[in-house]
């Protein structure tokens, strides 16, 4: 119907056509033009920051805890990460369907449930959506006549970046090799000991009055001990002369007793004796009475002192009361202190830390005030001790026996008396004289005796008052003695709180800037009708404002607030000595461009080079040196793609117009190339599909196929005409006859790629535009032959045609006789058919396999790495060597080189550092080497140079989406059991042939000082591992920026560095000192950390990588030049398997094999599927299950002519390769429907078996070799071409144009032998009138 309409609507069809040309014209001009397609990558990043810290610090606190919040993200299907220096990479990877504008969301949630746990030190995560746009898609160097690298700096960033930055589709620009200015603020120990003078001067004078105070008190209290010392002289004096008296008297009254007795002697013995027995009685009697007098005037006095002496064990009381009242207050304060261990709820963070310091200082008083008191208690016990109680209770009790012995010998004298009485009156006139001198001496006696006693008595209560005031004055020198200490220790205390050398430390610094380099926003005020924005603070705009910043105000009279510049010096630095980049040996500046998402690559890359170009022109000495281009490399294949395109539409319609020797049906096909390629170039403009090299490949394989389906339909309008059918007629039932056949054809060929639908990964992301656009310029082909061809056909084709060629004539006889011999030896050519296909595929396989071809290309890569720990001035050494030497080579135009990082994509693998050196390498257009032998070259010319120098011989090199060589992935959790088992794997690796560069990344590693605490030694000091951690940790981690100080050009930071900061040794970090708080004193002191620690050296990675949260060291090796990846990949893993494993860890093989061995199972499942397709679709066309399975043999038919084409090419057996099986396995079954189609017609017709086969394979030979040959010819320029662009897509040509021409040699053979040898049956039981009568019947009835 739709040929019918075309033929009698032609000026419908012409304006479609034009529609279309208009359409494809616009579509053309307006589409983006990128390297690859756009993929949508189902993975995302989390980059996280934490400065200072080491890789297993970074694992541990922030790698571990993201790992573990990421795995119940939905749709998740991978996880793994990089714990490097100072940061932490986790890459997940989701479902191919998963979306992940959503899931980032969800990420996110995640990350903020996690981030309040980590340290402020520890940066927030940014989540990056992994997709090729962030890869620079320009590098370039800029460089200015006669400046420095900082002069160059400061022009570029002030005049260059920001132009470069506002180009519309540009992401951002990541600069390398910059100089960065900031402010160092130096604390000086010299203006610390200035200040701290000045402080101490004046504390100094602020305790002088109090001091003076405690001085006077102290001369009072000596001199109030003077005049007891007086009163002690004295006593003593009285005591000696009381004594001496005594002494004497004593002397006089023995002599006169003594006297006395002697003239009693002289009196009667008896009466005498009676005499003086009275008289001893009586004396007795009065000397007891007086005595015992005296004895109760001594009690009475030394119960009096017994009472003073009470009254002193009161006081003792009163201060061990005292002493128990502040022990309960201090129990009460310390109960409060415990409650205030965790913040109370409702309580503030200020209130909570004021409580806690009104407790503290509570506490602190209570305890002084007990040491106060202790202290005088003791002095007042030690003075108690010397009044010795005891004695006056001795005294007492000694008084009360006496008083009891003189009641005894009262009695015994009355009994003594009664025994007298009968001779007194006998002796009492002798014994009156006698007795009366007795009296006399008795008075005295007794006198004397009791002066004696109330002497000691009242030298005890005077010594007793002298020792009461001596304890009260030890006790006011205790007060003041104490006074003087608390005084002393108060003094002592401030000094020590006003030490600059402890206060001022970089980190309380630090916290000022940022406290006071600030300007916020509060909020709004309304007045009058009018909002007023209220803004707190404002910035420091230079250093002199720095500089001149207030740090500290201690509030001491007489002394000023201290200013930062008091304290530290301040200057601004470069760090032009820690960067390097050079351009052809001048210093330089790289500019790294990415593009936004969703812009063309090309569009984007002109428009930077034109707005360099401008900048040059406008800025005298400004140049700019592109390195890397990818814009040029687009338009480079772009170009490439349509030449060859134009040059294979050209050799098709030169093969058309030698079979049909007629140029207006050659024409009619030729206007079917450009008006099918227009279709599909709108179709794909509005399906989103992108200029790229995939999608033009897939154009530049259809303009050979799409007139596949235009040569079929004008053959057999030819053949129709032939018979003598009218033109318009042929026109009609020529295209017809055939539109099941082509239509069928066409959807074999589409739907062998509609199967990637199924397929995942890269291989899904990088085919789907070349499967869109073969369907789009096949659909575009189809209908054409359908509309245009007929329309042509019936207004260009009025005469008979021609003749056949005799060429043509004579090739299609000798196919009939060959089609006969082959007929009668069927078995011995389907046997050598299988044989060949054995063989090319063993002989290709054995060349290996691979996942992109290589591609040349003007810009190629170099990477020097130096050993870890090289210094920057060496690596610049060794890098300038590398560029000289590099250009002595005469090919190449430009070099550039840099150290850091250079895009996005830098800190996903590590790169970078003073000790890495990136180098881009411009050559020229006609350079006379290919990149492979530049490459060759480099490595030969820096063999001897240090370091290790690896070239990229393309910047393009698409393997870089796969891995490269062989990775063994040794996973565990010990880092150093995997260091060794991956050592042990790489001496084992060492006997594999073909392997090269055997590393397991550790030979850059750093290394690392361990310090294992001893837990018992560290607690003796009363500090724990972490507290150790935390003073070693303040004393070696790195300065970071405090603020910035902002003017109008530039943002400075600021970096705030100690006195005592400097480059530490193992052995100053051996020697460092560790506070602790002494547990009996609460003071604070001083531990070598040698003594609570152990010290050892080990090697540190550079970095720890994990995957699905284990720990992982991957052991790598390049492929030597002239292996196969494939083969030598078997033999490691035979040694992987081999190898026992200790428990919990295992290996995996990774890397360049098993990344295409997965892409080619995708390949081949996406084949598998696509054959089913074509199987059913034929089923439906042939009403038959047979027929489609003898077609699908011409498919290893086909596949047989690739794998030799692969081999006499000398091409790997690469994705790209396979992805051209897929499209020859849709191609090739073309020709066997058309000769199955006609062979069935003509059983029908009733012809035989043998003989239809013969005629169909000669009526058929001419449409089939024509098809068949216009393909090749359009493919052949994507062979022989030498340009870029054909590099990526060349395995595919060769693989279409070795299997068709092989493919369509033995489809006309082998075909006819499995249809004969399958098809059994002798006549189809249908009968049918042959084509020419029934054309004949309906010409007779149209007249």
């Amino acid at each position: 119907m739709i040929s019918k309409f075309s033929v009698k609507k032609p000026y419908t069809v012409i304006v479609t056509v034009v529609l279309v040309i208009i359409l494809g014209v616009v579509s053309f001009t307006k589409m983006s033009t990128d390297l690859l397609p756009s993929m949508d990558l189902p993975y995302a990043i989390v980059m996280t920051t934490y400065p200072g810290a080491s890789p297993e610090t970074v694992e541990q606190t922030v790698t571990k805890p993201i790992e573990q919040s990421m795995a119940t993200v939905s749709n998740i299907k991978n996880v793994s990460s990089m714990s490097s220096e100072n940061a932490s990479v986790v890459i997940l990877e989701f479902g191919e369907s998963t979306n992940m504008d959503s899931v980032t969301l969800e990420m996110r949630e995640n990350l903020d449930q996690i981030k309040g746990y980590w340290d402020d030190s520890v940066g927030n995560p940014i989540i990056m959506k992994l997709n090729p746009d962030m890869m620079p898609v320009l590098v370039a160097a800029a460089d200015v006549d006669g400046m420095s690298a900082a002069e160059v700096t400061d022009y570029i960033e002030n005049n260059v970046q920001s132009e470069l930055e506002s180009i519309d589709g540009v992401a951002r620009i990541s600069v390398s090799g910059n100089v960065t200015e900031s402010i160092q603020v130096q604390i000086s120990q010299e203006k610390l000991d200035a200040v701290n003078q000045k402080v101490q001067d004046a504390i100094d004078g602020q305790f002088e009055e109090k001091e003076q105070d405690l001085a006077d008190a102290q001369e009072e209290l000596n001199s109030n001990k003077a005049k007891l010392e007086e009163g002690k002289q004295e006593l003593e004096a009285g005591q000696n002369e009381a004594a001496s008296q005594i002494g004497e008297g004593s002397a006089k009254l023995n002599e006169a007793q003594s006297e006395l007795t002697k003239n009693a002697a002289e009196v009667d013995v008896q009466l005498q004796n009676l005499e003086s027995k009275q008289a001893e009685l009586d004396t007795q009697k009065q000397l007891l009475e007086k005595t015992e007098a005296l004895l109760n005037q001594t009690i009475e006095r030394l119960t009096e002192a017994k009472g003073q002496l009470s009254e002193a064990e009161s006081g003792q009381s009163q201060l061990e009361d005292a002493i128990s009242k502040i022990d309960a207050q201090i129990e009460n304060l310390q109960g409060q202190l415990d409650a205030l261990e965790k913040k109370p709820d409702g309580m503030t963070e200020e209130q909570w830390k004021k409580s806690i310091e009104t407790v503290q200082n509570g506490l602190e008083t209570a305890q002084a005030q007990k040491e106060q008191l202790t202290a005088q208690l003791e002095q007042l016990n030690a003075q108690m001790e010397k009044l010795q109680p005891e004695s006056i209770d001795t005294g007492i009790e000694a008084a009360n026996q006496g008083l009891k012995e003189i009641a005894e010998a009262k009695v015994q004298l009355a009994s003594g008396q009664e025994q007298l009485d009968a001779g007194k009156e006998m002796l009492t006139s002798a014994k009156e004289q006698i007795e009366a001198g007795k009296s006399q001496m008795t008075s005295a006696q007794i006198e004397l005796e009791t002066q004696k006693i109330l002497g000691s008595v009242q030298l005890s209560t005077a010594a007793n008052k002298i020792e009461m005031g001596s304890v009260q004055l030890e006790t006011a020198q205790a007060q003041l003695d104490s006074g003087k200490e608390q005084l002393s220790e108060a003094k002592e205390q401030a000094q020590e709180k006003s030490d600059l050398n402890q206060i001022l430390t970089s980190d309380m610094i630090k916290g000022i800037l940022t406290a006071e380099n600030f300007s916020m926003p509060a909020g709004y005020v309304t007045e009058d009708g009018s909002d007023y924005l209220v803004r707190v603070g404002d910035k420091l705009q230079d250093v002199d404002s720095l500089g001149d910043l207030v740090i500290m105000d201690l509030g001491i009279d007489g002394l000023k607030s201290i200013t930062l510049s008091d304290v530290a010096d301040i200057n601004v630095e470069d760090d032009s000595s820690e960067v390097y980049a050079k351009i052809n040996g001048n210093p330089g500046v790289m500019l790294s461009i990415e593009k936004q998402t969703g812009y063309s690559t090309g569009d984007v890359t002109d428009k930077i080079l034109n707005r360099m170009e401008e900048l040059e022109a406008s800025n005298d000495g400004l140049h700019f040196t592109t390195l890397m281009n990818q814009g040029i490399y687009i338009d480079l294949v772009v170009n490439s793609v349509m030449e060859n395109m134009i040059y294979g539409g050209i050799l098709a319609i030169l093969i058309l117009f030698l079979f049909l020797r007629d140029i207006k049906p050659t024409f009619v096909i030729a206007c079917s190339i450009p008006i099918s390629v227009v279709a599909a170039i709108v179709m794909m403009y509005f399906s989103g599909v992108t200029l790229n090299i995939i999608s033009l490949s897939g154009l530049a394989l259809g303009v050979g196929m799409l007139v596949d389906n235009s040569v079929v339909v004008i053959e057999n309008v030819f053949r129709l005409k032939q018979h003598g059918i009218s033109t318009k007629r042929a026109a009609i039932e020529g295209a017809s006859q055939v539109a099941g056949a082509i239509v069928a054809s066409t959807l074999t060929t589409v739907c062998v790629f509609a199967p990637i639908i199924f397929t995942e990964g890269v291989t899904k992301q990088l085919f789907v535009d070349l499967a869109l656009t073969l369907a789009y310029t096949l659909g575009a082909s189809l209908l054409v032959a359908l509309t245009l061809v007929p329309a042509m056909s019936a207004g260009l084709i009025k005469r008979k045609p021609k003749k056949e060629s005799k060429i043509i004539a004579v090739v299609q006889r000798a196919y009939g006789r060959a089609i006969q011999w082959v007929l009668r030896f069927k078995w011995f050519v389907l046997l050598g058919s299988v044989v060949l296909l054995v063989l090319f595929a063993a002989l290709a396989a054995g060349r290996g396999f691979s996942m992109m071809p290589d591609m040349e290309s003007t810009q190629m890569t170099a990477t020097l790495t130096m050993d870890n720990g090289t210094k920057l001035a060496d690596t610049k050494k060794a890098s300038n060597q590398v560029v000289e030497k590099i250009r002595e080579i005469s090919d190449v135009e430009s070099v550039g080189a840099y150290t850091g990082t250079g895009s996005s994509m830098s800190m996903l693998t590590g790169s970078g550092g003073e000790n890495t050196v990136t180098m881009y390498i411009i050559l020229k257009d006609d350079r006379q080497l290919s990149n492979e032998e530049i490459t060759k070259l480099i490595t030969e010319k820096t063999k001897n140079i240090e370091g290790k120098v690896e070239v990229n011989a393309s910047a393009m090199d698409m393997s870089a989406l796969m891995g490269d060589g062989v990775t063994i992935n040794i996973k565990g959790k010990d880092l150093d059991k995997l260091q060794t088992i991956s050592e042990d794997m790489m001496k084992k690796l060492e006997k594999v042939d073909g392997l090269d560069n055997i590393t397991n990344g550790l030979e850059d590693a750093g290394k690392e000082y361990r310090i294992t605490v001893d837990k018992a030694k560290a607690m003796r000091y009363s500090l724990t591992v972490a507290q150790v951690y935390q003073q070693i940790y303040a004393k070696v981690k790195e300065a970071s920026s405090a603020s910035t100080v902002s003017n109008d050009t530039d943002d400075l930071g600021v970096y705030v560095n100690s006195a005592e900061d400097e480059d530490l040794t193992r052995n100053d970090v051996k020697n460092l000192k560790i506070d602790y708080t002494d547990s009996m004193t609460q003071k604070t002191k001083k531990v070598s950390l040698s003594k609570i620690a152990d010290f050892s050296t080990a090697d540190s990675p550079k970095s720890i990588y994990r995957k699905g949260q284990t720990r992982y060291i991957a052991v790598k090796a390049d492929i030597k030049d002239g292996y196969v990846v494939s083969d030598v990949s078997r033999e490691v893993e035979k040694i992987v398997n081999q190898t026992k494993k200790p428990a919990g860890y295992e290996m995996e093989l990774d890397g360049e094999n098993e990344a295409t061995t997965e892409a080619m199972g995708q390949v081949l499942l996406m084949m598998a599927l696509g054959v089913l397709l074509m199987y059913l679709i034929m089923v439906a066309q042939f009403q038959s299950l047979l027929s489609p399975f003898i077609i699908l043999f011409t498919i290893p038919l086909a596949f047989t002519g690739g794998f030799l084409g692969l081999w006499i090419s000398g091409s790997d057996v690469s994705v790209i390769a396979m992805i051209g099986f897929v499209m020859l396995s849709g191609i090739i079954v073309n020709n066997g429907i058309v000769l199955v189609d006609y062979i069935n017609q003509l059983r029908r017709s009733g012809v035989e078996k043998r003989q239809a086969i013969e005629e169909a394979g000669v009526t058929r030979l001419r449409p089939i070799l024509m098809t068949a040959l216009t393909t090749v010819l359009g493919l052949i320029p994507m062979v022989a071409g030498s340009s870029m662009g054909t590099d990526m897509t060349r395995p595919m040509a060769i693989v279409t144009i070795g299997g068709l021409v092989y493919g369509t040699l033995l489809t006309l053979f082998v075909v006819p032998c499995i249809y004969d040898l399958l098809n059994r049956k002798k006549d189809m039981g249908e009968k049918t009138v042959d084509e020419e009568s029934m054309i004949e019947e309906a010409m007779d009835e149209k007249e």
